[in-house]
């Protein structure tokens, strides 16, 4: 893995916290291989009652993560070390939580407990790899800029757009202005996660409207009406057909500032795609967690009353 900030709790102190979370799966596996009970593996046993207090500490300390991030005036260590053993015993946690269980599963209160668990567990492999890909995404679609930059850049190159078309006729303004007004910048919940549509498509095929005489060669064989080769092409299509002149070259340039601003939007709505799909784990992860700790409190309290 890069040596990236967001990797480096990790490999914190040289994996001090791996080899912790190893020994403590080692030794729970040990213990489980030697100890044989009579009625067999299960929770009931002082292995079992051993492991689910280990494991339920665990849990409860895990949990604790999230309010620890927050108290920057704490000493009780740093935030990175907390996020190493955080993600090094949370992972022992299967271990520790599934030879507690000793294999035996129901419809039952204590089953559920342990689906949370490896909900809320899976559910924070995510967020790692999340962390450590995405922010290497980010840096290469965004290079030096920020997503304001680029959306101020956007709507600069909309108005040129907008005066360029005016001076084009009043059709080639409507299709303009109609791109502008549905260019879409982050957009909805799906939007964010998955990616919006590829922008300039409505706007190219306004423009292909005005070419129905080239409509032939347009569909031709490798034609993508998003492509800015296409675009070019298109350019001087419509230059050719209704155009002459002065009046061709700013219909060139119409065509590259469009260009340009559907490259700009599309790497605005990505950075906005990889920052969403970095933080959408969280909102799966926390309120898991709290449906795991009242799971888990219902689980210790029905054993206590009927075991």
């Amino acid at each position: 893995m890069a040596a990236t900030p967001h990797g480096s709790f990790l490999r914190y102190e040289g994996y001090r916290y791996l080899k912790f979370a190893s020994a403590l799966c080692i030794l729970s596996i040990l213990l489980y291989w030697w100890h044989d009970p009579q009625d067999g593996p299960n929770g009931g046993t002082w292995l079992g009652y051993t492991l689910g207090t280990l494991g339920a500490g665990l849990i409860a300390w895990l949990a604790w993560l999230g309010v620890r991030k927050r108290r920057y005036s704490s000493t009780l260590g740093t935030v990175k070390g907390w996020l190493s053993a955080h993600v090094y015993l949370g992972l022992a946690l299967i271990t520790v939580a599934t030879l507690h269980t000793g294999f035996q599963f129901g419809w039952n209160i204590h089953t559920l407990a342990y689906t949370l668990m490896m909900i809320v567990i899976l559910s924070g492999i995510f967020g790692i790899a999340a962390y450590a890909r995405m922010p290497t995404l980010i840096t290469e679609n965004m290079g030096d800029s920020d997503r304001e930059t680029l959306i101020d850049e956007i709507l600069d190159l909309n108005q040129q757009a907008l005066k360029i078309a005016d001076q084009l006729g009043p059709e080639v303004h409507r299709i303009t202005a109609r791109s502008t007004e549905r260019m879409r910048i982050g957009g909805n919940l799906r939007d964010q996660l998955f990616g919006p549509l590829p922008p300039g498509r409505r706007v190219i095929d306004e423009l292909r409207k005005l070419m129905a005489d080239k409509q032939r060669a347009a569909n031709s064989e490798g034609f993508d009406p998003n492509s800015s080769a296409t675009v070019m092409f298109m350019a001087g299509e419509l230059a050719q057909a209704r155009k002459s002149g002065e009046a061709a070259e700013k219909t060139r340039q119409l065509m590259e500032i469009i260009s340009r601003r559907n490259s700009l939007i599309v790497r605005v709505n990505r950075d906005i795609l990889l920052h969403a799909q970095m933080q959408i784990w969280l909102y799966f992860h926390v309120p898991l967690t709290v449906a795991l700790l009242a799971a888990l409190t219902a689980h210790i309290v029905s054993v206590f009353i009927y075991w």
